[in-house]
């Protein structure tokens, strides 16, 4: 196995089926070893998509939030287990909490504790731009929701903060992966 990713999950709806395939085929593609961690909304969003099982079936390494140091992904963050996090699909409020320095939940916690080793972080947000979004429901219909300036104006306060790059699409994440191979 090569590059080792610890690869966080949040309840975010939005590219959710987009995002498990696109795993998926990098794996086989670029043979990665890839850690999946899901928050706990990450599951509940993953189970109405009725991916869950999927992502289980189709990753060997899957770990599931319990609580903000649950399982322990910070420290492996720290000692070296993993050459990046990254975190996609991220909610408004993950990114929220990561761009105010909040670190109470797995993926905002482990954040914030790659950050301090300097481990590189990379987030693709739901919520990137100000206006319109369509995305599909879990029963395939589209839906347009809107994202407010407060969530953009996170976005953009993360993309200033040391030691986090924003990305804007499933295809930049191919990009990263192709630095660090």
């Amino acid at each position: 196995m090569g590059l080792k990713i610890a690869w966080g999950i949040t309840g975010a709806g939005d590219m959710i089926e987009e995002n498990i395939s696109f795993m998926k085929d990098l794996i086989k593609k670029y043979d990665l070893d890839v850690h999946v961690f899901i928050s706990k909304e990450g599951e509940v969003v993953l189970k109405f998509y009725k991916l869950l099982d999927e992502v289980k079936n189709n990753f060997v390494k899957v770990s599931i939030e319990k609580g903000p140091n649950s399982p322990f992904l910070a420290g492996r963050l720290q000692t070296g287990a993993y050459d990046l996090f990254l975190i996609s699909p991220a909610t408004a409020n993950t990114v929220a909490k990561i761009a105010s320095c909040i670190a109470d939940s797995l993926i905002t916690n482990s954040a914030a504790q790659a950050m301090k080793v300097n481990l590189p972080v990379f987030i693709l947000p739901v919520d990137l731009k100000e206006g319109k979004l369509v995305t599909k429901l879990p029963n395939g219909k589209e839906i347009v929701v809107r994202v407010r300036k407060e969530d953009a104006a996170m976005v953009e306060k993360l993309r200033i903060m040391e030691g986090i790059t924003v990305l804007s699409s499933l295809a930049e994440i191919e990009d990263v992966i192709k630095r660090f191979i």
